[in-house]
């Protein structure tokens, strides 16, 4: 096997192909519809091209810094993955190794220039003014390539692996043993425990200095703490939903060897903890704002 993650992800994405059957005449349909509009639209894009590549330095950089952010994230994610991979254990030689997981981790890179190449070759035959298509085509795809030789200077992020009895997450002490009575309620205190988990001291201090420099000037320290408070509230809020989000798929997974159908009593105990949560905080942001506006 030369190459065991490319032919595992290339696997996964037949596998996908296959469930989704509809996605290769969906792309053919979606380069029709953009060459329609390019042939229709043609004077204002032409005209929104000019900026474009009057900007082409800063195009270019605006390429390089999201290209190295995106692939600075999949290479952490795709080593932390790999690690409890079992394709960790497979024998290969160091070389191949290291050019096929260069391959796997730059793939938002390699993404980013089809979807340019083929934008490009879909308005090259439509638009008159060629010369503009090819300097905004080279700057961005020179600007995504400079991203991927600086997504190695990002340093990785530190590796984060809460404990279950975490300090971050609020927990009764139990002091006697109580019967054991099986209950869904534990489902619905997930997403709230997994905000706790996600709303670390030092996260919740980065995000409290660009609410803090927004503040004009002459704002009383009242004034103040009360939008740090509706801004934390907003906050918990939004944590709040990608963590229903997030723990959904976990419990869905959870539940599938159990002999437990996702009916409403499963759905109600895992979403009303949740929803209440989210109308106590709703409240209570409601009440933040309105003495934010009277202390104007």
């Amino acid at each position: 096997m030369p190459a065991p993650r490319l032919l595992t992800a290339k696997l996964m994405w037949r596998n996908r192909k296959a469930q989704a059957r509809v996605g290769g005449a969906m792309a053919l349909l979606l380069c029709g519809v953009l060459g329609a509009l390019f042939f229709v639209e043609r004077g204002p894009i032409a005209g929104a091209l000019d900026p474009l590549r009057r900007h082409g330095l800063s195009c270019l950089g605006l390429a390089a810094c999201a290209t190295a952010v995106l692939v600075a994230r999949r290479r952490s994610l795709e080593r932390a993955r790999f690690v409890r991979s079992w394709l960790a254990a497979v024998p290969i030689r160091s070389c191949t190794a290291r050019w096929e997981a260069f391959l796997v981790e730059t793939s938002p890179a390699s993404a980013a220039l089809a979807v340019i190449a083929s934008l490009a070759l879909v308005a090259l035959p439509v638009l008159v003014r060629r010369a503009d298509i090819l300097a905004v085509w080279a700057d961005l795809s020179g600007g995504v390539m400079l991203g991927v030789i600086l997504s190695y200077l990002v340093p990785p992020p530190k590796p984060v692996d809460l404990p279950p009895g975490s300090r971050y997450v609020p927990h009764r002490n139990v002091k006697r043993t109580l019967p054991v009575r099986p209950s869904l309620a534990a489902l619905g205190r997930w997403p709230i425990r997994q905000l706790f988990a996600w709303a670390q001291p030092k996260a919740v201090a980065r995000a409290t200095i660009p609410i803090l420099v927004m503040m004009p000037l002459g704002t009383t320290a009242d004034t103040a703490m009360v939008a740090i408070g509706l801004f934390g509230v907003v906050g918990a809020l939004v944590l709040l939903c990608f963590a229903v989000i997030s723990v959904g798929r976990l419990a869905m997974r959870w539940l599938a060897p159990l002999p437990v159908r996702a009916g409403g009593a499963v759905f109600r105990a895992f979403l009303l903890p949740a929803c209440a949560f989210a109308v106590g905080a709703s409240a209570i942001g409601a009440f933040l704002l309105v003495v934010l506006v009277g202390t104007r």
